[in-house]
C-alpha cells in the first residue's frame, strides 16, 4: 500500500513541474502583451505602481545630477591645482625680478648706473614752504 501511495505521489510530482513552467510562461505572455496591467488587483494599486514609476524615474535624474557635480568638481580641482602652480611660478619670477642686484642689472642696460651715496634728507619749514605757495 505504502508503494501504491510512493508511485501515486511521485506522478502528482512528476506533473506540477510542468505546470510550473506553463504558469511560468503564460506570466511571462502576460506581461509582454500587457494583459497583466487589466487585472483588478493591478488597477487597484496604479496610483502607487505611478509613484514608484515616479520615484524610480527622480532617482535616475539624481544619479545623473551627481555625476555631473562630481565631474564639475573634479574639473574645477584640476583648475585650482593648475592656477596654484601658476601663482607660484609668477610669485617666484617677480621675485627675482624685485631683487636689489637684478633691478641694478637691468637698469645698467639703459646707460643708468646705481648710486653709491646714501639719500640725503631735505628739511624745508612750514613757513618758507606757505610763503613759496603763496599762502599767508
Amino acid at each position: 500500500m505504502n508503494r501504491r501511495k510512493e508511485e501515486t505521489t511521485q506522478a502528482n510530482k512528476a506533473e506540477a513541474r510542468p505546470k510550473g513552467k506553463r504558469t511560468f510562461s503564460k506570466g511571462l505572455v502576460n506581461v509582454m502583451n500587457g494583459t497583466f496591467l487589466t487585472r483588478e488587483k493591478v488597477l487597484a494599486n496604479m496610483p502607487f505602481l505611478l509613484f514608484l514609476a515616479g520615484l524610480m524615474l527622480f532617482y535616475i535624474g539624481y544619479g545623473y545630477w551627481t555625476e555631473r557635480t562630481v565631474r564639475e568638481l573634479d574639473h574645477t580641482s584640476s583648475d585650482l591645482k593648475e592656477m596654484r602652480s601658476e601663482y607660484i611660478t609668477v610669485r617666484s619670477h617677480l621675485e627675482r625680478a624685485e631683487r636689489q642686484s637684478q633691478v641694478a642689472d637691468d637698469i645698467g642696460g639703459m646707460g643708468l648706473r646705481e648710486s653709491r651715496v646714501p639719500p640725503m634728507r631735505i628739511e624745508v619749514d612750514k613757513r618758507e614752504l606757505n610763503e613759496q605757495r603763496g599762502k599767508p
